[in-house]
């Protein structure tokens, strides 16, 4: 099964989970019960669609939710917002409705976007359990695709045991109203499910071994990788450090077939084909654990990675030659894949910035993506930044932030895009690649270790550096990877920026580092809604619980006041 080729169907089995009445963020109210045939092929698919589309029509008509723009309901782009505008990586200029409160910090349980991704994550549970119920053969296949589901369970609950803390919790279809769970219960039962799917418990319903099912489904590196993930914040998440454990399954994704893209093509780095037109068949496939898939001509939605790309850029660039690349011809490939530029409505802030440039920088060198990563001595520092300031001193100003420029939409071999019309893209979106296990690999070593990495720590860094092809002459710490001899915790926080930036991940290490809500050690620009940065209160350390789901819901309390 490729997703990308398979379109959407009907969406169903929503009105039997979710409570909210009033017409606020709504599901469609479709009872799975008025449906004459179950088809497991269609559902299982709209389980994985829920990651990129948005409704039953394509970019926009029928969607899921009601109430909000279409394309802003997209999943992964409501996480890229929770996670980016929020934290010390991106700002983004519009006045749409709750963009400002994440940018300030000062968002409410009416905002519309962090109500957003609580109903899209919830929708996407509730398929997960529609599933469930209903797919009951004892077969391999559905075995396995039983196991699948589970897993897109657990991702969409870890998602909001992260970011709201004591969803509603139910794992059938009921119509009653949904207890709530607690943090810490959540995380238990979703280390029990992750562990029992990836064949270390005891039930019969297991994921594949890496890399032997069809690219963009998950198999038991996708299970170990989120474990990882969830025993690193689990601090966070139970009062409780599991940093042994962390460790430990971040190194069995880390020894799986998956490995990280190291070589370049056509000019492209290796760093850079993660994030391409062709990320599915360029080599990055082999690092990318579980994609959220597009394709511009069969999945288009105006969020996903068309977001990520096109939020970036204005109309001068579309003819730039951007990233020193050339076709098989030895032409130079122009553009950025897409002919959607949205004004630079997102730019990075100052202190993403820092992370390339160094700690007290308050400029850049002029120059065009291909130029920046030459000058910065890391293949990660893909900024546009002629004509931009490093600083956002004015929040409109389109000049003001430089420009981050990871994604694209271009095919590394030259050829052009899916869709005819040239809109949409085909760059699928990582939600879990195996970059992630080396951070979190060397980040528990050195939790371990009194806050300095082992060898085996600081070869996992220099792994990430060499890919990254850090330059001695780098602008952050002038160090190569062949002369790294010494990793710190302050060292791997300002890595996982490196890495990660623009990924949808900054707020969850923040909050992990205790450099988030309710301290003022650590500032960024914006942070609480003024230029020099603002403490804001510990309770932001999660997004409230939907003022719609605490009207209908008698069982679901407020997480914070």
């Amino acid at each position: 099964m490729k997703l990308k080729y398979i379109t959407t169907v009907v969406a169903i089995a929503c009105g039997m989970f979710f409570t909210s009445c009033v017409k606020d963020l709504e599901v469609e109210n479709i009872n799975p019960q008025d449906l004459s045939d179950f088809n497991q092929d269609y559902i299982f698919n709209k389980i994985y669609s829920n990651l990129v589309l948005t409704g039953q029509t394509g970019p926009n008509g029928s969607s899921d939710l009601d109430d909000i723009d279409e394309g802003t309901s997209n999943m992964t782009r409501l996480i890229w917002y929770l996670n980016v505008l929020t934290t010390d990586e991106g700002h983004c200029w519009w006045n749409d409705p709750g963009i400002p409160e994440l940018n300030h910090n000062s968002w409410t349980n009416s905002n519309v976007l962090t109500k957003a991704l609580y109903y899209r994550l919830m929708f996407g549970v509730t398929l997960c359990n529609f599933y469930l119920d209903s797919a009951t053969g004892s077969d391999a296949v559905t075995l396995q695709k039983r196991a699948e589901a589970r897993f897109m369970r657990a991702f969409h609950y870890f998602y909001l045991m992260d970011l709201y803390a004591n969803p509603p919790f139910l794992t059938k279809l009921s119509s009653e109203k949904a207890p709530q769970i607690q943090r810490a219960d959540l995380f238990k039962y979703l280390e029990g499910e992750l562990l029992d799917i990836i064949g270390e418990g005891s039930g019969n319903e297991v994921l594949a071994d890496a890399k032997a099912t069809d690219y963009g489904r998950a198999d038991k590196a996708a299970g170990y990788l989120l474990l990882a993930r969830m025993y690193l914040n689990a601090e966070v998440y139970t009062g409780t450090a599991r940093w042994n454990e962390a460790k430990t399954y971040a190194d069995k994704a880390i020894n799986t077939s998956y490995k990280l893209c190291t070589t370049p093509k056509n000019g492209f780095s290796a760093y850079q084909l993660l994030f391409m037109g062709d990320n599915d068949t360029n080599g990055a496939q082999d690092e990318i654990i579980l994609p959220a898939l597009h394709d511009g001509d069969k999945t288009q939605t105006w969020g996903g990675s068309l977001y990520m790309i096109a939020s970036n850029m204005s109309d001068k660039m579309r003819e730039m030659d951007l990233y020193g690349a050339t076709d098989e011809n030895g032409d130079a490939i122009k553009g950025y894949g897409t002919n959607q530029a949205w004004d630079r409505g997102v730019r990075a802030r100052k202190q993403f910035s820092q992370v390339f440039f160094g700690s007290k920088s308050s400029s850049a060198p002029s120059g065009l993506p291909k130029d920046i990563v030459t000058s910065a001595g890391d293949d990660r520092a893909i900024f546009y930044t002629t004509g931009q300031t490093m600083s956002i001193e004015t929040e409109s100003s389109t000049s003001n932030g430089l420009v981050y420029m990871k994604y694209n939409n271009l095919h590394a071999d030259g050829t052009s895009g899916h869709d005819p019309s040239g809109r949409f893209v085909d760059t699928d979106y990582p939600m879990l690649r195996l970059a992630e296990a080396y951070l979190i690999s060397a980040e528990a070593d050195a939790r371990l270790n009194d806050g300095t990495c082992t060898s085996a720590g600081i070869e996992r860094i220099k792994d990430l550096r060499k890919r990254a092809n850090v330059k001695s002459s780098n602008k952050y710490d002038g160090t190569s990877p062949e002369a790294l001899t010494s990793v710190t915790l302050e060292n791997i926080f300002q890595e996982w920026s490196r890495e990660f930036g623009f990924e949808g991940m900054r707020r969850m290490v923040l909050v992990r580092w205790n450099r988030f809500a309710g301290q003022s050690d650590y500032t960024w620009e914006w942070m609480g809604g003024t230029k020099a940065g603002t403490q804001f209160d510990k309770r932001f350390n999660i997004f409230p619980i939907p003022d719609s789901e605490l009207n209908a819901n008698p069982n679901i309390k407020p997480n914070y006041n």
